[in-house]
């Protein structure tokens, strides 16, 4: 039997795909969305406050935790495939936190305006108390490095969590929302015995570095 095909991602995606608006793009340009994204009403990173978006998402936070997840994971998998981060007209912006972003205001839990970057809503889950280095659980951020050891340099949201404890990550790269596999559990290894994913190749520095290695942490802000 062949060896599993494992997906290979280069790092410089990763990178791209958390520049913000204001940095300019590295690499080749973007290739044309998945699907039309048309009707897009506010440019900002989520919906303005005061706004009736901003308004359901507060309402939002009532709901049971299930439920919240089930919102937010349902949403981060339906920007798969997709350039911009754009949900029922509103853009949550041009970085990988713009998943994060779109997740957490469909799960009634929009994040503050200041939390844009990996980096600032790391600060925010630990603040809030929220950040672990693992056990990963659906509805989770997950924060990686851009190098074995590094700061957080990047996020996504887990949408699922395989029975050996790999994460299947929603995250925005230079090429659109993908899905990566992760499991710091076993940060080493692609596959496991029964041949399930467990973490896909990143390139780093030329070579390839299991996405395992590069996670920093997961935090529950639902």
């Amino acid at each position: 039997m062949s060896p599993p095909r494992t997906l290979l991602l280069a790092l410089a995606l990763l990178a791209a795909g958390c520049a913000g608006a204001g940095h300019a793009a590295r690499g080749k340009p973007l290739p044309p969305p998945a699907q039309d994204r048309a009707g897009i009403r506010n440019p900002d990173a989520g919906p303005a406050p005061g706004s009736a978006s901003a308004r359901r998402s507060v309402q939002a936070r009532a709901v049971p935790h299930d439920q919240a997840v089930h919102r937010a994971v349902e949403a981060a998998d339906s920007l798969v495939g997709s350039r911009e981060v754009v949900l029922d007209g509103v853009r949550y912006g041009d970085g990988c936190a713009a998943v994060a972003r779109a997740a957490l205001s469909k799960g009634g839990a929009p994040l503050p305006a200041g939390a844009d970057r990996p980096a600032s809503i790391l600060e925010l889950a630990r603040a809030r108390g929220a950040f672990r280095r693992a056990h990963p659980a659906a509805g989770d951020l997950v924060f990686l490095a851009d190098r074995p050891g590094g700061p957080a340099e990047h996020v996504g949201v887990v949408e699922s969590v395989s029975p050996e404890g790999t994460a299947l990550v929603v995250h925005r790269t230079e090429r659109g929302v993908a899905r990566l596999h992760l499991n710091p559990a076993h940060a080493w290894k692609t596959r496991a015995e029964s041949g399930r994913a467990l973490n896909d190749l990143v390139v780093v520095g030329g070579g390839k570095v299991t996405a395992g290695r590069l996670v920093v942490g997961f935090a529950t802000l639902l």
